[in-house]
């Protein structure tokens, strides 16, 4: 059995979408978001100190999103409709690409999303 997890530790909204292909305002076809869960998440960004243990770039640095499960965002990332996995997160007014989901000790109780911010 899983331990209990602490609800107080999701204390940030966050939004999980993809983008489609739709209909824009205009009746044309466009690139459109379609949400997938709005929830909260537990949020971390790597330290310096880890980035550079780790050799990493800076630039690449990832932020890791932890949330209850959801089936439907674990379905939506590993789905072969979406094209290379393009589910984005909405945070803060930034969009962040997922670049790796665990379901934290196969326990169906948590997942988390590891992303790095989209710069467009």
């Amino acid at each position: 059995m899983s331990k209990p997890v602490n609800a107080g530790k999701y204390n940030r909204r966050i939004v999980i979408y993809q983008i489609v292909e739709g209909i824009d305002d205009a009746g044309f076809p466009a690139n459109v978001e379609e949400e997938i869960l709005t929830t909260y998440a537990e949020v971390k960004t790597l330290r310096g100190y880890t980035l550079i243990t780790n050799n990493s770039d800076f630039d690449k640095a990832y932020v890791n999103f932890t949330i209850r499960y959801s089936q439907t965002v674990y379905d939506a990332y590993y789905s072969s409709e979406v094209s290379n996995r393009d589910v984005l997160i909405k945070f803060r007014g930034k969009d962040y690409k997922i670049e790796y989901l665990n379901n934290l000790d196969f326990a169906n109780v948590e997942l988390e999303l590891q992303a790095k911010e989209v710069t467009h």
